[in-house]
């Protein structure tokens, strides 16, 4: 195969495009799943080409080898998001779909930002930014957790009353209500 170039549209014709920066070609992990997929489409897409004898270098196109035109790929995409009761959306925007998963899971905005293809993480920080006010409470918990050891908010009254209040008080010191620490 040759080196991946976008299929794009110039006058309502499909033509082979380039990419918009050197940061496109690049090798990019896929999760097992993904992989055995596109493993599977390459098999069948060597079998075709072996069998009808065509000699394109596109992994994705008709079982004839002629190209698919991006029109169709966009009107397969939203038929099928339809189908599943998703939203329908421009397939570009599968990207921030993704990106936005990605952030909420808590994947490191500078992975995301290189799998994504962005010159800086500060841009996809401020592209996705929508994305992290639930993010900083959380990070203001993992944080206190890991620094003080302070342990998740809790109903039961005894567990309460031994968490430090005073930073006089040594964290081993069992408290009573009503006592005051001694000296």
């Amino acid at each position: 195969m040759s080196s991946s170039r976008p299929r794009i549209v110039v006058d309502n014709k499909a033509v082979d495009g380039e990419h918009k920066t050197d940061s496109a070609y690049r090798p990019l992990a896929l999760d097992p799943v993904t992989a055995d997929a596109l493993r599977a489409h390459v098999e069948r897409w060597e079998r075709e080409r072996a069998d009808l004898k065509f000699t394109t270098d596109l992994l994705f196109c008709w079982p004839d080898g002629t190209g698919i035109h991006p029109d169709t790929v966009t009107d397969w995409f939203q038929g099928h998001a339809k189908a599943a009761g998703l939203p329908v959306i421009r397939l570009h925007d599968v990207r921030h779909s993704y990106a936005t998963a990605a952030l909420k899971s808590g994947v490191h905005p500078k992975v995301v930002s290189e799998r994504l293809g962005h010159a800086s993480v500060a841009f996809t920080l401020s592209a996705y930014s929508h994305v992290m006010p639930g993010m900083d409470r959380d990070a203001a918990g993992a944080i206190a957790d890991l620094i003080l050891g302070v342990p998740e908010p809790t109903q039961d009254p005894d567990v309460r009353k031994s968490v430090r209040t005073d930073p006089e008080t040594p964290l081993t010191e069992d408290r009573r209500e009503g006592e005051t620490p001694g000296p």
